[in-house]
């Protein structure tokens, strides 16, 4: 099986902006990942495909087709697996800790949270916005030494997160619009969130994050229900599948270890648990037996 891999082993091609912030300008590490790679994302990635294509599997169960002048936004602790990259791509790539684009985003955290979570939206459109503002930084940057470099460089890393954001507001179906959430449930549906997205053993009851919300388990499930069309238990089970796709993939932890891992009171259960879910056994998904 092999290793998880990073996109910041590769210190050659990689540009320390601030921490918890890199950029990859030609992005060399997708070129050498082998169609068998597969990447768990430590921090969120927007990766942008100047030219050829991409076709990717995200979260371990979804495939995603990136083209030239398009962005693929990755979060942080997703599953990232290049099954075809082609022979004239140029790609390049800004990575964000969770930490730094809760800062820079600031309030509008919930429309990536919402968008990536809720809607799985990783592709938006770049074509009209990137190339000028890419000229506009290296206009500013490329000047020497800055006295408020690292205010610059915030801002416009806001900017562009901004923009980022505004890509995603319009992508955003019309039952977004009209949902009869408060910002209360949106704040509470969003630590929900934080809290499944970190929890080493996921597999819990709804009563268990409701205990951490401080809100009873119905409120939970009301609040889940009217930000997202998703029970709780629906977002707690496609956080175990996700992180059970990952030691599957990246690990090479017996079925039996990823089973006590995960919280499963025996293999057996947790063979069935996965069937259900994923239409084939541990091991089919592990070997690449897909049904």
């Amino acid at each position: 099986m092999p290793a998880t891999k990073g996109l910041l082993e590769n210190q050659d091609v990689t540009l320390k902006i601030t921490d918890g912030i890199w950029f990859l300008e030609n992005l060399q590490d997708i070129e050498k990942i082998s169609t068998s790679s597969t990447i768990k994302m430590e921090h969120n990635a927007i990766i942008h495909c100047r030219k050829g294509r991409l076709l990717l599997e995200v979260g371990g169960d979804k495939q995603i087709k990136v083209h030239a002048g398009q962005l693929l936004l990755v979060p942080a602790e997703k599953l990232f697996h290049p099954m075809m990259v082609s022979t004239d791509v140029d790609a390049s790539s800004l990575i964000v800790s969770d930490n730094m684009l809760r800062t820079i985003l600031g309030p509008q955290i919930g429309i990536w949270n919402r968008a990536i979570y809720m809607q799985e939206t990783f592709v938006i459109d770049g074509e009209r916005w990137t190339n000028v503002l890419r000229d506009h930084s290296l206009a500013i940057f490329q000047g020497g030494d800055l006295r408020l470099g690292h205010e610059l460089t915030m801002s416009f890393l806001r900017t562009l997160l901004l923009i980022v954001c505004e890509q995603l507001l319009s992508q955003e179906s019309a039952l977004v619009d009209i949902d009869a959430s408060t910002d209360r449930d949106k704040v509470l549906f969003n630590q929900f969130l934080n809290l499944v997205e970190h929890e080493q053993h996921k597999r819990r009851q709804v009563s268990y994050y409701a205990e951490k919300l401080y809100i009873t388990p119905k409120y939970l499930s009301t609040i889940c229900s009217r930000v997202s069309g998703k029970s709780p238990m629906r977002w707690i089970t496609d956080s175990v599948m996700e992180q059970c796709y990952s030691l599957l993939k990246t690990t090479n932890m017996s079925v039996k270890e990823i089973s006590n891992q995960m919280g499963f009171p025996n293999p057996s259960f947790f063979g069935q648990y996965f069937r259900d879910e994923a239409g084939m056994t541990p091991l089919e998904y592990r070997t690449g037996k897909r049904k």
